[in-house]
């Protein structure tokens, strides 16, 4: 740059400033004294995209330079007002601006301005594109205008652990703003027990490795744990290297109970009806609450005196469960009192229950000196409280406390809970009613499938089940109507065996499937996984066949999706005919399970009847039916009222056997007529 700046002379010193422009990677204007250009190099060609023999001799503010910056250009090239300052001082004067193409494009151009310290000599200009910077910058700006919009929460810190910036999504998540977190460890999230993550992370990221979607726990200012689902991407530069790492946190902490939710209850089922032993049912629900759902569970009996008590608990604290039944033993607890057991089972509604080592919240519902200490010792922080509720009679409470956790029931659980208490209810009244002998088979019965399907608008319905022996020999028969806001679900099935491991197993598929349908929409996936269910048993009979219908209706009309697994094909009759909707394998028998589908439009007057292997079985071997023949009756009994054409099913399988049926038969018949003539 000093050697630009001597004058210029003739000869060898023209041909060294020749030499010396065309090697400058910038582009390089030479001007006289009156800013004219005198030298124009191969550079300056290509960016301005003005060829040299047109540039020399020209004005260069004229020639390069928009209209509107023209005058501040030529203050700055005459070194501004007064006398022209020191060449040292001009020495990497810079000026940013727009500058014009030869097309008349404009583009950003970085200039650098350096006089010549010899009288007579003009300037010289070193020019270079930097667009790209101001797409840099614009960029960097929409960027942090991104980030600080986002419904996530984003933060980074450098290769030590130290936040560095904090967007207001994250002063959202966590509760500390962004003074309060930037310049502290990242650690203070991070909940006791999972410290040892604090220095994995940081590891992988000194690597220079991402981690995407790591789910995990993290602690909020005040003290409650959220889950999130981290994304941590290291940062750096080729100027700079690694220098840090971005962490963007969604809060996944509803999504997190749903799914716990959802897997909870599917895999509950079989253990709220492994047993039909009242105490041990009471156990089995209460232990498989804990630790997933509370640190300390229990149902409270309403007893024949109308106290509370003959209490079951289970918990995560050591020694916590057997305390508390010795509690309830001494101190049953009081209808009428305050205790929040009482105030659900008054209400008849769920509730949550917040602050309850507050001591102005203990004195409230602690029954004796021994329930204050145990409070006390306990740490309880809240609870979920539902009633149980079976065949509408209220028989106690189920109670979900968190304590020691930092976490707190949110109204959103009430749901699940319930529901959870729906069925530990049932599971509990079936164990009573199984105790009872002679009455259990029907009431069990009642238990296992609806004593009618439910009422769906512009269907009709009607079904006959006739169970076979007598006692409590309970077959697996079972069947469903689940209604949707668009339709509904219609299950019927059959498990091996009978008594009661066959209605555990029937139970379990039938409240899987009501589980089930609520989060997947296609017929196959629900029986795949009611499949994976069955695997899981202990059971060397856990085998169930099923037929699953989703009946939609649209604007366009009526659609059924069937799918089959091996059981009895259902008959769909139609205009035209009818037609089987079989095929498919037994679940529970296969991890590939084959489960076949079918589809069809339902249209108004088409019959849908489904059956058990009962009624293809019935009498000897001789009499028995075969899917085909079941097709032809149902299409020639169509014309019938639906009552009239399953009783005259039944009948005909009563006559095969003489009587006395050896397997339960179920026959349910489903026919879409005008929602206007329905009741």
């Amino acid at each position: 740059m000093n050697s630009v700046q001597q004058p210029i002379g003739e000869g060898t010193e023209d041909r060294a400033r020749t030499n010396l422009v065309s090697s400058v990677l910038d582009a390089v204007l030479v001007l006289d004294p009156e800013e004219r250009v005198v030298d124009f190099s191969a550079a300056a060609e290509e960016l301005f995209g003005i060829s040299k023999a047109d540039a020399v001799g020209r004005d260069l503010v004229e020639l390069i330079v928009p209209a509107e910056l023209r005058e501040s250009v030529r203050y700055c090239l005459s070194g501004g007002e007064g006398e022209p300052p020191p060449a040292a001082e001009l020495l990497g004067w810079r000026i940013e601006m727009p500058a014009r193409r030869g097309d008349g494009s404009e583009f950003r151009v970085e200039l650098t301005i350096v006089r010549a310290a010899a009288p007579g000599s003009g300037p010289t200009v070193f020019a270079r594109d930097v667009s790209h910077r101001q797409e840099l910058e614009r960029t960097r700006a929409h960027m942090a205008q991104v980030v600080a919009g986002s419904q996530d929460a984003v933060l980074s810190k450098d290769l030590e652990g130290i936040v560095t910036t904090w967007n207001p999504a994250a002063e959202r998540l966590y509760g500390y703003s962004a003074e309060e977190a930037v310049g502290r460890h990242i650690s203070f999230l991070i909940p006791d027990e999972l410290k040892q993550d604090v220095q994995k992370i940081l590891d992988t990221v000194r690597r220079g490795e991402a981690i995407d979607t790591y789910e995990t726990r993290r602690r909020r200012k005040d003290g409650t744990m959220v889950d999130v689902a981290l994304t941590i991407s290291p940062i750096g530069s080729p100027a700079q290297g690694l220098y840090g790492a971005s962490v963007v946190a969604r809060d996944i902490t509803v999504e997190q109970r749903r799914r716990r939710a959802r897997e909870f209850l599917i895999s509950a089922t079989r253990d709220l009806d492994a047993s039909l032993d009242p105490a041990e049912t009471a156990a089995n629900i209460v232990a498989k609450a804990v630790p997933d759902l509370a640190e300390v569970c229990v149902i409270d009996f309403i007893r024949d005196d109308g106290q509370i008590g003959d209490s079951v608990a289970a918990s995560a604290i050591p020694d916590a469960a057997e305390k508390l039944e010795q509690i309830r033993r001494e101190a049953p607890l009081d209808p009428e009192g305050s205790h929040p057991v009482a105030q659900v089972l008054r209400a008849n509604e769920p509730m949550i229950f917040h602050d309850l080592g507050r001591p102005e919240v203990i004195e409230t519902y602690v029954q004796t000196e021994e329930h204050q200490a145990f409070v006390d010792d306990t740490g309880y922080e809240s609870a979920a409280v539902v009633a149980l509720v079976a065949r509408g009679r209220q028989i106690g409470a189920l109670s979900f406390l968190h304590a020691q956790a930092n976490i707190d029931y949110e109204p959103e659980d009430l749901e699940f809970l319930s529901e959870l208490g729906d069925r530990a209810a049932l599971a509990l009244d079936n164990a009573r009613l199984y105790q009872e002998r002679d009455a259990i088979a029907r009431n069990l019965q009642r238990g296992l499938r609806p004593p009618r399907p439910a009422k769906v608008e512009g269907l009709e319905s009607s079904v006959i089940f006739e169970a076979a022996g007598r006692g409590i020999e309970i077959g697996g028969d079972l069947y469903d109507v689940l209604p949707t806001e668009d339709g509904c679900w219609v299950l019927i099935g059959d498990v091996a065996g009978k008594g009661s491991e066959a209605a555990g197993v029937s139970v379990a598929v039938r409240h899987a499937v009501r589980g089930l349908t609520r989060e997947v929409d296609e017929p196959e996936e629900v029986l795949s996984r009611v499949n994976e269910l069955l695997l899981e048993g202990t059971s060397l009979n856990d085998f169930a066949t099923a037929v699953l219908v989703r009946l939609r209706r649209d604007q366009g009309g009526w659609t059924l999706t069937a799918a089959s697994a091996g059981h009895p094909p259902a008959v769909h009759v139609r205009r035209g005919g009818a037609r089987l909707l079989g095929g498919g394998t037994v679940l529970g028998a296969l991890q590939d399970a084959k489960v076949q589908r079918h589809d069809a439009p339902f249209a108004e007057g088409d019959t849908l009847l489904f059956c058990t292997d009962g009624w293809l079985e019935a009498g000897p071997p001789s009499e028995h039916r075969e899917p085909l023949e079941l097709a032809r009756l149902a299409e020639y009994l169509a014309p019938l009222a639906l009552a009239e054409m399953i009783a005259r099913l039944r009948g005909d399988a009563i006559s095969r056997t003489n009587g006395e049926l050896r397997d339960d038969i179920v026959l349910l018949a489903l026919r879409r007529v005008d929602a206007s003539r329905h009741d």
